[in-house]
């Protein structure tokens, strides 16, 4: 059974292997040794900048060795137990440190698996120096440090430039000198202080953008290289995560961007990462620098106002045929409250011209749930979408996705409550209803029970180390994950 398993993760991972393009020497030895564990699908974690980035960062530091692990290779297929890394197929407890990248937290949800497999305890204080050192950073350790405060060593609760190498060096020449580590700038060892460092912008990406310095073709941008193109967001949105941890907006100067094409000559297809790409000041600017160089666009959404006739064709000559608006709420009144307005007639003649310009397939996304939405609002947003449909060449060339609202730390909004289970069920059949009257008309919905986990886990404190900790002795091989933690994300 052992043998058979291994045979079976390692012929998956060297087919995978395989398919990847590599800038950088990958060093598997050293005197510490980094297991890098982005806890979902090997492809979110290949088009994930941030896991990225620390791998390269752990890269270069001297004598120190960082091999890769994903909890699942392929979507809805979770690993069994043993782990191995990806590069070597090396057993993940052998590792000196378990380095974590939370990017969304529904992955906390994957501990009690990952742990109760290794047969490591969740807490910390269970663990002893014959233990792997635990570290976490990412998105939702930004958004929520205190949820994972009782289980891991150290925390990064901001950006990982400044952070990463001062940990491993002092690691190296202290060990874990608990003191040390916490006096770094930036850094929260909750067995030392409960206090969190203040989340703030550090890292120049000028200096240094963030890149993939390996290229899956299974990567979220259909295996484009990718960039980040700009840091934050400029825009004031009261919901809007990305702009209250990431603050202040930093973008890539297109100087930057032309220099970083020079070293990757063999870049013909490229994803360009950022919260609001084209609010970029330089937009034009790059786009028209990438069709000079007749480099195809990847981006995950687009900003409709923004869209001018040379950036819509410049994503017509990449090949791109669909794109995602987001006018989030038809409702004015509540546009108004999350600080997003909107001018319906604009959007919707801007729609008419992408379908003029070719594009066969707009999906649009919508918040439902909003503090303070009624009915009237509900009915608003079914109203808005009528409209659009009757600027559009077909029913079936429209889509839309409806997600819950959900109060995030340090938004505007963080204080408002989190919808009821009975309220998001009484609020989704009542959008149905309405789009129904609309004909064939394609719209996706969130699964309250999710919705419900995802807010609960964006606000809960550290007792949720007790609770992994129970679940995790009382999981069985068999049940290490639950049905759907390791689906694709819909870009």
């Amino acid at each position: 059974m052992g043998l058979k398993h291994r045979f079976n993760y390692e012929s998956v991972a060297n087919q995978l292997k395989k398919t990847e393009q590599h800038y950088l020497e990958s060093k598997y030895a050293g005197a510490i040794s980094i297991a890098l564990v982005y806890p979902n699908l090997y492809s979110l974690g290949m088009s994930n900048l941030g896991y990225l980035t620390v791998h390269r960062l752990v890269s270069s530091i001297p004598n120190t060795g960082v091999e890769r692990f994903f909890p699942a290779l392929q979507q809805e297929t979770p690993l069994e137990a043993p782990y191995y890394s990806f590069e070597t197929g090396r057993p993940l407890g052998d590792f000196n440190v378990l380095m974590f990248s939370f990017s969304f937290e529904g992955d906390f949800d994957k501990i009690p698996g990952i742990f109760a497999s290794l047969g490591l305890p969740v807490l910390a204080k269970e663990r002893n120096k014959h233990h792997p050192l635990l570290i976490a950073g990412g998105a939702a350790i930004a958004s929520n440090p205190k949820a994972l405060s009782l289980i891991f060593d150290i925390i990064i609760p901001g950006e990982a430039e400044p952070t990463i190498v001062p940990i491993v060096e002092t690691l190296h020449k202290d060990g874990f000198d608990k003191d040390k580590v916490s006096a770094i700038k930036g850094v929260w060892v909750p067995s030392v202080t409960e206090h969190i460092p203040e989340l703030f912008g550090l890292h120049d990406v000028n200096q240094q953008p963030a890149y993939s310095h390996i290229v899956s073709p299974y990567n979220s941008f259909g295996g484009a290289h990718m960039i980040e193109v700009m840091r934050g967001c400029p825009r004031v949105c009261s919901f809007c995560l990305a702009r209250c941890i990431y603050a202040p907006p930093r973008p890539v100067k297109a100087s930057v961007i032309e220099n970083w094409l020079n070293e990757h000559p063999n870049c013909k297809d490229l994803g360009l990462v950022a919260p609001s790409l084209f609010d970029h000041p330089e937009v034009e600017q790059i786009f028209k620098m990438l069709q000079e160089r007749n480099i195809k666009v990847r981006n995950s959404s687009v900003k409709w106002e923004k869209l001018s006739e040379n950036i819509i064709s410049a994503l017509q000559k990449s090949g791109i045929t669909g794109l995602t608006v987001a006018p989030e709420t038809g409702s004015e009144r509540l546009r108004k409250a999350m600080r997003k307005p909107m001018s319906e007639d604009l959007f919707i003649e801007r729609i008419k011209s992408l379908f003029d310009h070719g594009f066969e397939h707009i999906k649009m996304y919508f918040v439902s749930c909003l503090p303070g939405e009624e009915d009237e609002d509900a009915d608003a947003t079914i109203e808005f979408i009528s409209k659009v449909i009757k600027s559009a060449p077909s029913i079936s060339s429209l889509s839309a996705t409806f997600s819950v609202f959900v109060p995030k730390n340090h938004t505007p909004w963080q204080d408002e409550p989190a919808p009821e289970q009975y309220t998001i069920k009484r609020r989704t059949k009542y959008l149905k209803e309405g789009l129904s009257k609309l004909g064939a008309f394609k719209a996706n919905f969130e699964s309250p029970q999710d919705v419900l986990r995802q807010a609960y886990l964006a606000k809960v404190g550290p007792e949720l180390g007790e609770e992994y900790d129970r679940l995790a002795k009382e999981e069985r091989a068999s049940r290490l994950f639950k049905k759907g933690q390791f689906t694709n994300i819909d870009y």
